[in-house]
């Protein structure tokens, strides 16, 4: 549940463009400060057909940072707030991505860095994974996390974005020096999906911010205007009011990558209650490539697991 969520929504902030410690990222904006006066920009609205031509070619380049995201390494700054049953947590983990999976490396939790023996164990197994990626092999090894089904789900849920919502101008705002459209979003109540996604999107609404020359995503802020159910509420119900707040960064000349998501949900699951109130921070992106190309980009940077092992 957590995971579709997360899928859901993650495309959800992406819908002008096209997963509690907050940070101001270079080039991102600090929350609750999505606009700044720092720039003299027209206030010239755009008309309908430069809106839908904006979204179009937003959804075209966030297709493509998707793709090339599953070849940049980045740490991962995880703080979960759980509600009794599930302990509170804080984690700095590295994400390797891993072909159709990724592999988390975790580097300190609750304050405490992990030990030497246990990172060069975790090392170990990321390289294990790379290696069985690599010659077609799957990879049962702890931390690798499949992403192939999430992904192509997240790719349909791009594509759909067109259509399943109604964009409106909401003025130019400078970010960062550079002129950024905002546009409010509503569901389209004429768009018809049997795809587990669209109940989401048709109980959705919020506010997006891109960076106008480039028709990149800053941030996005959206929120459920009503109770989301699946399977008539006997499998699961998120609560109206649940939020999701979502930034990202220029890391390479027109690539940006995620640099903050925000989940605050409250739901059930079965008989269960269901809370999900998670902070994701994400730097220090650096290209590694498919696996075979990874592979060695740990072999430099990790010898030792290496040797006498491969």
């Amino acid at each position: 549940m957590r995971q579709r969520i997360q899928v859901g929504f993650g495309l959800l902030a992406i819908l002008a463009a096209g997963m509690t410690v907050y940070a101001a990222w270079p080039a991102a904006l600090p929350p609750g400060e999505p606009e700044h006066e720092d720039g003299n920009y027209s206030e010239t609205p755009l008309t309908a057909q430069q809106i839908h031509d904006l979204v179009n070619q937003a959804v075209e380049n966030q297709r493509r940072n998707d793709l090339l995201l599953h070849q940049y390494a980045r740490t991962e700054h995880s703080v979960f707030h759980g509600n009794g049953k599930e302990p509170d947590r804080d984690l700095f983990s590295r994400v390797i991505p891993a072909g159709d999976g990724i592999i988390r490396v975790e580097l300190q939790r609750d304050g405490k860095t992990s030990d030497a023996a246990y990172l060069e164990q975790q090392w170990h197994g990321a390289a294990q994974a790379l290696l069985a990626e690599a010659n077609g092999r799957d990879p049962h090894i702890p931390n690798f996390y499949e992403t192939a089904r999430h992904m192509h789900e997240r790719a349909d849920m791009v594509r759909a974005i067109g259509k399943a919502f109604i964009f409106r101008w909401a003025g130019r705002v400078s970010v960062n020096g550079r002129p950024a459209v905002k546009l409010t979003f509503t569901p389209d109540p004429t768009y018809r999906s049997s795809a587990r996604y669209a109940v989401l999107y048709a109980h959705s609404s919020g506010t997006a911010w891109v960076d106008e020359s480039s028709a990149q995503l800053i941030r996005a802020d959206a929120q459920l205007t009503d109770d989301v159910s699946w399977g008539a509420g006997l499998i699961a119900k998120l609560y109206r009011g649940g939020q999701f707040s979502f930034e990202q960064r220029e890391v390479e000349p027109n690539l940006w990558m995620p640099s903050r998501y925000g989940y605050d949900f409250d739901g059930r699951k079965f008989l269960f209650s269901l809370n999900i109130h998670e902070r994701m921070e994400y730097s220090e992106y650096a290209r590694v490539g498919p696996p075979e190309e990874a592979i060695a980009v740990l072999r430099r940077e990790h010898p030792s697991i290496f040797a006498n092992k491969n």
